[in-house]
């Protein structure tokens, strides 16, 4: 078992507690056989202090065990659990600090937990470390979670952003562009930007960017990114020395994010990139005239993406920003999705929900997502029209209304699918999707567009019952499965109540 200082103390403190419980010796009576003070004994119980060596020996004398056996850190079957949880990566993916939760506390309660606690904890630790992409699920549900508890709206970070905006004279300025960026970094924090060297690397070629740090910063970009591009990643560069962040990843896009903090860290970062070109005041306005415009416009979202000169997806997110705290539209969800040209896999690479239940989504899902959802549509869209012209560059925008058969919730869901400029063949698409309820009929005007179509979905063709659903691309096994176990089940029942 391999456990850093604190989570020693951590243990030791159990070990001691369980050790004197075990003899029925009360904190004090435990001090006094010891010569060591309660409020020093119940430091190190909880974790907060290690005892020297002396005193060690003291309390080990005192509880009629051997030295080497109170500082082990091999633990007993009823505190294995806890020392296994210690041991993985579990609680550093998970934003336990952030929720206000003493991790040290949470680590007693756990230890004085019923066995059948234990068990679930054991489990939960074998799932987790089962592979490197349940890991990477865990971390990314985590983080997730952390976003929807805060409806994906960050105040503090906000003011930062219009501090800096204030600091470096940017409040009047909507579209900040590249250039203007790379003489903030320069001026700032002693940056130099190369859009060159990078492509001499063939193992390279995918990455959109590379950070040098040192007395003289460097940052290197792929030539192939398009302006709204390399102006999020400017603003990433940016945000992270601002904010005065260095538990980071120093590649575009982030890797190696093994644990909450360094997630949290990239999403600040990005937060505050998005928020520094999307000036808080005037999305509020543009999405408020949206949400006014009395039939369904796709040109108004494109003529956003040129006025602030960013990706679509930093737009939604953008939305997904504002639309709870200012609009009180606090029901959606967002979703990208990524596909290659010649697969039929769609990946779920990020996804968003707040006040709505969990359709669609699943980073977990190996199985094929309902090809009536927008997201999927207009990247089929996106697929057929480069195949008749390679040379074309352009986004797909769709809109309609989802109605999901098994819930009979209702969204509408807009998306924008997008070729890659980097990765030949690749194509990928962001979807936000407002639930429909009454409060939302009030809100949009164009809600009832007789030209937005309403198409019933699921959430996988795997579990979709649909009988005519000419989309499919897999079998109903999970329905299957299911229906075979109710049948079993009906037929046990009868069974019983004929032969009685």
């Amino acid at each position: 078992m391999e456990l850093n200082k604190s989570n020693i103390k951590l243990i030791f403190g159990l070990k001691l507690k369980q050790l004197r419980q075990s003899r029925n010796l009360s904190l004090s009576e435990l001090a006094n056989h010891s010569s060591l003070s309660v409020s020093y004994l119940n430091e190190i119980e909880s974790g907060k202090k290690y005892p020297k060596s002396e005193k060690i020996l003291a309390l080990a004398e005192a509880l009629s065990v051997s030295y080497d056996n109170i500082v082990s850190v091999k633990l007993n079957k009823s505190l294995a659990p806890i020392g296994e949880l210690l041991d993985s990566n579990i609680l550093k993916q998970l934003p336990i600090d952030h929720y206000g939760i003493d991790i040290n506390k949470l680590i007693a309660l756990l230890a004085n937990a019923p066995m059948q606690l234990n068990a679930i904890v054991s489990t939960i630790i074998e799932i987790a470390r089962s592979s490197e992409q349940s890991r990477n699920i865990f971390s990314k549900t985590a983080l997730r979670i952390y976003k929807e508890f805060n409806d994906n709206y960050f105040y503090e970070l906000e003011k930062r952003v219009e501090r800096f905006r204030e600091e470096n004279k940017l409040t009047d300025i909507i579209k900040i562009g590249s250039k203007k960026l790379i003489e903030l970094l320069t001026n700032n924090f002693n940056y130099s930007v190369n859009t060159k060297n990078l492509s001499n690397y063939d193992e390279l070629f995918l990455l959109r960017g590379v950070v040098k740090r040192g007395a003289a910063n460097k940052i290197f970009t792929n030539k192939l990114l398009s302006q709204s591009q390399l102006s999020f990643i400017l603003g990433k560069e940016i945000a992270y020395n601002y904010l005065e962040i260095t538990d980071r990843s120093y590649l575009y896009p982030s890797s190696n994010l093994d644990s909450f903090e360094q997630l949290l860290n990239n999403l600040n970062a990005s937060y505050f990139s998005t928020a520094l070109l999307i000036p808080k005041v005037n999305i509020e306005e543009d999405f408020d005239n949206f949400l006014k415009l009395k039939k369904w416009n796709n040109k108004f979202l494109l003529n956003l993406l040129k006025k602030y000169q960013v990706t679509s997806e930093m737009l939604f997110q953008r939305i997904s920003n504002i639309a709870p705290k200012y609009f009180q539209i606090n029901k959606f969800f967002f979703l990208r999705f990524n596909c290659d040209v010649n697969s039929d896999k769609y990946e779920l690479s990020k996804e968003l929900h707040l006040n709505t239940h969990q359709n669609p989504g699943g980073y977990h899902s190996n199985e094929h997502y309902c090809r009536r959802w927008i997201s999927i549509c207009v990247i089929e869209e996106l697929k057929k029209k480069q195949k008749d012209n390679p040379n074309t560059e352009q986004h797909i925008i769709g809109i309609q209304k989802s109605k999901f058969i098994n819930s009979n919730d209702e969204y509408l869901s807009i998306s924008i699918a997008k070729s890659s400029r980097i990765k030949n063949d690749a194509f990928s698409s962001v979807t936000i999707g407002f639930l429909v309820d009454s409060d939302l009929e009030k809100k949009i005007n164009y809600l009832n567009d007789p030209r937005i179509k309403t198409r019933e979905v699921n959430d996988t063709c795997e579990n979709c019952n649909l009988t005519n659903c000419m989309e499919r691309v897999a079998e109903p096994i999970t329905v299957q499965t299911q229906a075979k176990k109710e049948n079993i089940k009906l037929a046990i029942e009868k069974l019983i109540s004929e032969s009685s």
